[in-house]
Formats: structure tokens, sequence, C-alpha cells
């Protein structure tokens, strides 16, 4: 039971006079359930806890819209006394049992608009996309939740003096950091690859002093009941076809995910293409895996040029990457991030971050580029915005590792910015790319991995 920042925004959206019924998207076991407990807490408020699942006998009601209804019933089941203006929080869980109660939103949020409602289902999105239920459009509030990320995990752990040092930081000091501090900091990000950001793991890590075989066993236990959620998913297909297209994919994790791979997967698996296209739409509704999609990188916003077809895959968790390939311990604990499992590791580590470290209401989308084929070979792995400006960011081995992608990118884009992430030390340097003879000035940040969720804070200070 620690602190998250999803804790934070739902207390702020109870106190909005303004606020509507809240959805909070996420997998299973990324603690939307706790976030939401924890945030009544805090508030002093009773929360009225109605699990969907166990309770399907409602679905009639949910329906009809019959919202007093509704009502009169969750007091039936909890004990407790509601009417329209109740200071309470009305908690559906497991919504993806009874799909018409993301539909009824809107007559919440219409006939009852003091009453707090919050929503949520680890495969949700999974049944919304079978069902044609009218949307609540503007009836109601997002949020999307992941895994803890860095900043998160060190303050479960009361890493309290790291943290301090990292709120110090600024592009102005940030290179007068201890070689101490800095080492330190790194065995951190190496502790919080082994067990991941799973709620759950990062408890049993600091219950047992992150013994890494007791965070492995429930690793193992959880991507068991992921897979054990394909009997649930929509559609004609086996799951033991979406087992096998699901380690498939794990197994691309970083790497370019082209129409070869896919079909090697599907022909690996007893399928065909079109069954792994399913399969994918799948695993990102239950937001296992998240799409890095190839953008343009001509404007902002980024979505507005993409290539679906030409993608990389993030995994959910770091943590559960490792078990799930099997990645041995000592390759994490014994070398720096960037080279372990040839960068796949460094660049999930990365993504992750990036990915939850935006605003949580907008859905988390992640970009990388590279220029047509007919050009020089170059890849830049992800596309971060910041404000106006499109700013490369490649994750790199040290300080002196090749940055031949983001001067591409640099004298294409007429970049002035770009980052580089890796286990070196932080530092700005002022820089020329250079490529065909053309050049131009930009200034380079060397960012530890462990500042990977403190780009937005370094970038206001550029």
């Amino acid at each position: 039971m620690y602190k998250r920042q999803a804790i934070d925004y739902i207390v702020n959206w109870y106190q909005n006079t303004q606020r509507k019924p809240l959805v909070i998207r996420g997998a299973r076991q990324v603690g939307k359930t706790t976030a939401v407990r924890m945030a009544a807490s805090q508030l002093k408020l009773a929360v009225i806890e109605i699990n969907l699942e166990r309770h399907t006998d409602l679905e009639p009601l949910f329906n009809q819209y019959r919202i007093n209804d509704l009502l009169f019933n969750f007091s039936l089941i909890t004990g407790v006394s509601l009417n329209a203006d109740s200071p309470a929080i009305i908690f559906l869980d497991e919504a993806q049992a009874i799909p018409s109660a993301y539909a009824c939103l809107r007559y919440f949020c219409e006939d009852m608009p003091n009453l707090a409602v919050i929503l949520t289902g680890s495969l949700l999105d999974q049944v919304l996309n079978n069902y044609q239920l009218p949307s609540p459009v503007g009836r109601v509030e997002f949020y999307y939740m992941g895994a803890l990320t860095f900043d998160e995990f060190l303050i479960a752990i009361k890493a309290e003096k790291e943290r301090y040092a990292l709120d110090s930081l600024s592009l102005d000091n940030m290179h007068l950091i201890p070689n101490s501090l800095h080492e330190r900091l790194l065995g951190l990000v190496r502790q919080y690859t082994l067990s991941g950001g799973m709620p759950r793991c990062v408890q049993i890590g600091i219950d047992t002093q992150f013994n890494h075989a007791d965070i492995l066993k429930y690793q193992t236990e959880l991507l068991q009941t992921y897979k054990e959620d394909f009997s649930k998913y929509q559609g004609t297909q086996k799951a033991s076809t979406l087992s096998a297209f699901f380690n498939g994919i794990l197994a691309q994790v970083g790497q370019q995910f082209s129409h070869k791979q896919a079909h090697e997967i599907a022909r690996n698996s007893s399928g065909d293409n079109r069954q792994l296209n399913t399969a994918i739409e799948h695993f990102e509704a239950a937001r296992l895996f998240y799409r890095v999609i190839h953008t343009h990188a001509n404007a902002i916003p980024l979505g507005t040029e993409t290539k679906i077809r030409i993608s990389k895959f993030l995994f959910i968790d770091i943590g559960l990457l490792l078990c799930a390939q099997r990645i041995p311990p000592q390759s994490v604990m014994n070398a720096p991030l960037e080279l372990a499992n040839k960068g796949a590791l460094a660049e999930q580590f990365v993504g992750q971050q990036l990915l939850y470290s935006q605003l949580g209401y907008i859905k988390p989308e992640l970009y990388y580029w590279q220029p047509p084929r007919s050009e020089a070979q170059a890849e830049v792995d992800f596309i971060y915005c910041h404000h106006n400006q499109i700013i490369p960011v490649e994750v790199k081995s040290g300080s002196r590792g090749s940055i031949k992608s983001l001067q591409s990118f640099v004298i294409k884009k007429q970049a002035d910015i770009a980052i580089r992430i890796s286990s070196a030390k932080p530092s700005v340097n002022l820089l020329e790319a250079k490529l065909n003879k053309q050049k131009h000035d930009f200034t380079l940040l060397n960012i530890p991995f462990y500042l990977t969720n403190r780009l937005e804070q370094l970038l206001n200070d550029y």
C-alpha cells in the first residue's frame, strides 16, 4: 500500500465539482482497485464497491439504464444507504462482466451528477469492441494506469534520499552528481528491472529484501493468469493458439515488427496473419503489449503521419519480460542495462517510463522514426514531444556510443536538441551533426536511466 500518481488523480477528480464518471483503464494487477480504495481512504469516504462479476443479476437494470433501481440494489448489496447526493464513491469493478454498465455511465452523469462513480475492468476494452453499445461520449473521464514507474518504485521502497537528489537535479547541475550516488541510482534501476513495477512484485521485494526467487515465483503465476484470460477473449481462436502468438510477440519485444516476423510467428503457431492481427488487437486491448509506431515526425501530433504496419512492441512490464524470456538475473546485475539481452531490456525500461510519465488522462502512445529504405540505415528508438518540439531519443551504450541515427534525424528535421539515454553520467554537449556534407548545430542531452521519468522537468530548464 504505497503512493501512486493515480491516487492523487482520483482525489483531485473527486474534489472537482464538475466531475464526470471516471473510467480507469489498465491491465490486470496494476493496482486499479487499490488506488481507488486508498484515494477514498485519503478523502475519508466510503467506497461502495460492486464487483460486477459477482453480481451479473444486475445486468437487466444496466441494460435498461434504470439508475434509481441500481442505486437501491447497491444499497441492498453493501448495507449502506445511498441516494443521488451521497458523499461516497460508487466503484463498479470487473465491468467486462456487464458491458452495458459502461454505457450506463451517461445516465449517472446526466441524472445524478453529484454522485461519484468509478468504473474499471481489466478486460473491459475486450468486450466493448464486441458489443454494439452506445458510448457515453463527453459524459465520462478516463485515466490510464500501468505498472509503477521508477519514481513510484523509489517512493515504495522509501528511497527518500535518492528521490530528494533527483528532485534537485536540473540541466545546469546534473553533471555534478557524485559518482557514488550515480552508481547507487543505477543499482536501484537494476533492482527495479528485476522486480518490475507490478505492485505485488514490488511488495514481495520489500517483504523479502528483494529475494529474486520469491519475486520470480509470483511473476510466473501472474503470466499464467494472463494466459488463462485468453479463454475469455471474444472470437473463435483457441487459447493455445493465442498463447503461441503471445510467446512469439514476446520474443520480438524491442525489434521492428515487420511482415516477415509476423509471417514467421503465424507459421510457427499453426495460424495465419489474419488470426495473428486479431490476437494482437486482443493483447493491446488487454494492455499486455504496447505498440511503438513508426512516424514521419514532421509535425505534432505525431499520430497524423504514422505507419501502423511498421512498429515495435513493448511488454506490460520489464520484470515480467525478464521472467517470460527467462533472462538470468546475473545478466542484469553484472552488466550495464543497455548491454543486457542485446539492449532489449534497456529499450523496454525507457519505453515503459515514457508511457506512464505522460498525463494520466491521455491514452499512452509511443513513436519511433527511421528514414525511407532508399536512404541511409538509421533508427531513432523513441520520438518525444515537448511543447512544439519533436525530440529524438536514443537508448545507447554509454556516453561514447555511436549517435549516427540521432545525427541523421537532426539533419533531416533540423532539430535543435536530441537525447541519449544510457548508464553514463548526465551531461549536456553542444555538437555539430554531419550528414552528406550537411551540417547542423544541436544540443545533446546525455541522460542516465534513472532520469527518464524526469525528461519533462529537465526540458523545462532548456
